[in-house]
């Protein structure tokens, strides 16, 4: 059991009081129909944003999208080859019914035909661990490999601590969870780096020395991490999330709120001068029951490299 705050009070409240909209959309739309002059337009004035409001509420949180990238590294490997790669994050389960259903988002996945699945964080959002294994259980019925680091809200950054729970669960429905930790992949033929998030400020940079020669991945929560790399802990890819797309994405607006997401991107591919970052914008919300203009998404990022030319004599 978690002990709700003041505050999540009010943003359950919220969520409850999206369903005013049904009862509000009706009288003023009897207004509209039955009222004449400033009534009737007063009316309409209404109940137009209520109508975006309602959409962004009811409507955009339920959107389940995929969009799919090509993706060539740059550094040349040991041999040529590919990977077709499903990544999602932040799926928020908890505080917010209206959260996307990890089942449809498993379902969904097993249809991509992916070569592994990553997870980039923030599973949870004001849940408590008995309800884990009901939250989370769909993860087990994805058939390829699964691969995850926590968030921000799983250790407590808010909300309460649930990371060691999270990860024992996570790893009984065959997640491999690789906080601060290295998977290889396909035999060897690539690495993921897992690193825990940059706001524990515990974060083990010292496994992003020494690349090999296979493609090596970096899986973490917030892709500012890479601002925090020296030199030698470039990357070849880094995989995060955090961003949700700015959850309610109104053009100037949410970077004018955001300013330091939108210098590096609030979803998609960035080049950094540490190695490219991929964001992927998440499937739940926090602080509000809604998502506009981001709807939630699984990226599906087809990656290919190069081996080096053999050296002349």
């Amino acid at each position: 059991m978690i002990d709700f705050g003041l505050l999540e009070y009010l943003k359950v409240a919220i969520y409850w009081a999206g369903f005013l909209y049904f009862p509000a959309a009706v009288a003023l739309g009897w207004a509209i129909a039955k009222g004449r002059g400033a009534v009737r337009t007063i009316a309409a004035l209404i109940l137009a944003p209520l109508t975006v409001l309602a959409y962004a509420r009811f409507v955009e949180p339920r959107i389940l999208t995929v969009r799919e990238h090509d993706l060539a590294l740059s550094r040349c490997m040991a041999a040529d080859g590919s990977a077709r790669v499903a990544v999602f994050s932040d799926t928020h389960i908890g505080l917010f019914g209206n959260a996307m259903p990890v089942a449809r988002i498993a379902r969904r996945v097993n249809a991509l035909d992916a070569d592994f699945v990553m997870i980039a964080g923030d599973f949870t959002y004001w849940l408590a661990p008995e309800k884990f294994a009901d939250a989370f259980a769909a993860l087990e019925d994805i058939a390829a490999p699964v691969y995850a680091v926590m968030g921000n809200h799983d250790v407590g950054l808010p909300g309460p601590d649930v990371g060691a729970p999270l990860t024992e669960m996570l790893a009984g429905a065959g997640v491999a969870v690789l906080d601060d930790s290295v998977a290889a992949i396909a035999g060897g033929a690539l690495e993921i780096v897992g690193l825990s998030d940059l706001w524990a400020e515990d974060q083990k940079l010292s496994l992003l020395e020494n690349r090999g020669a296979a493609p090596r991945l970096v899986l973490t929560h917030n892709p500012a991490t890479i601002r925090t790399l020296l030199p030698r802990q470039s990357v070849d890819l880094m995989v995060a999330g955090h961003t949700h797309g700015g959850q309610i994405n109104l053009p100037v607006i949410t970077c004018a709120f955001f300013p330091s997401m939108c210098r590096l991107t609030l979803g998609g591919l960035a080049e950094t001068e540490r190695g490219p970052v991929f964001v992927t914008t998440g499937t739940g919300m926090v602080i509000l029951p809604m998502r506009f203009n981001a709807a939630p998404r699984i990226d599906v990022i087809d990656l290919s490299y190069k081996a080096c030319a053999p050296a002349l004599d």
